[in-house]
């Protein structure tokens, strides 16, 4: 299964922000429900708009949206304090705790929490030295985060790893690298899954949406098994349909003929 991360909830974005201040929950539900039948399998709920006021806006968000699907929820916070509310609330079957890195201090404050609750886990491939640039670096830092989180409990198959794209607007190259890894990752470890967040990659371009779907087909065919995305974006679940399709992932085009049965394909 692939697992579509919603990313629409998101309190860096203005709009989001303003409803939440709000007290909106109207509009909340309306994003929920937008987004779980544009296709999400998870719903990404992040309530970094002011960090005074993050840990009361997760715990209300958390109350608002649990309550109006019953996907499983996506934890995504800077903060342990912050994402620890969120799962005391609503700690779901799929639960994803978003993110954990190998820097020692990230790892001290997120990895008890992820152990704690028994949630799935993104983990980011930096460190205490930065984020790598080459397939090495990455590499290395997702083999050392597999064995760690394994040895302390966390199975394969709850490790959702994000070799972190760089925009090919400044190095070229990273596209390849990254497809590189994916494909390394999965052979490498097949059990755990690969997560990304797109847009990076077409960080000050124009058409931005143009590079994020060919990218996205591209992650598809190499291996990747989740995306972080606004499913309700035009073409997006498109291309993962008929990516899926193509690459041979969908058994005998099913997916595919089902969206397009449901009206899903336009």
């Amino acid at each position: 299964m692939f697992s579509i991360i919603a990313e629409r909830i998101n309190m860096t974005r203005k709009r989001i922000r303003e409803e939440v201040w709000k007290r909106n929950e109207e509009f909340i539900v309306s994003e929920v429900v937008k987004q779980e039948k544009a296709g999400a399998t998870h719903i990404d709920v992040n309530a970094g708009g002011d960090p005074k006021k993050e840990i009361e806006d997760m715990i209300w968000l958390t109350n608002i949206i649990s309550k109006a699907t019953k996907l499983p929820l996506v934890f995504d916070s800077a903060n342990g304090k912050v994402i620890e509310e969120g799962l005391k609330i609503c700690n779901r079957e799929k639960t994803i705790v978003n993110s954990i890195t190998a820097e020692k201090n990230k790892i001290a404050e997120i990895l008890p929490i992820v152990k704690k609750y028994s949630t799935a886990v993104t983990v980011l491939t930096m460190d205490d030295n930065g984020m790598p640039s080459d397939y090495d670096g990455r590499m290395n830092i997702a083999r050392s985060m597999v064995k760690l989180l394994e040895s302390e409990g966390v199975s394969r198959d709850k490790v959702y790893i994000d070799t972190l794209v760089r925009p090919i607007s400044t190095e070229p190259k990273q596209a390849r690298i990254v497809l590189e890894t994916v494909r390394a990752i999965k052979k490498e470890f097949p059990e755990a899954h690969l997560c990304f967040g797109l847009s990076n990659i077409s960080f000050g371009l124009p058409q931005r949406n143009n590079l994020n779907k060919v990218f996205f087909a591209m992650l598809v065919e190499a291996g990747c098994d989740g995306a972080i995305i606004d499913p309700t974006e035009p073409g997006m679940m498109n291309t993962l349909l008929s990516a899926r399709a193509v690459a041979g992932f969908d058994e005998y085009c099913m997916e595919y003929i089902t969206a397009y049965r449901e009206g899903k394909l336009k």
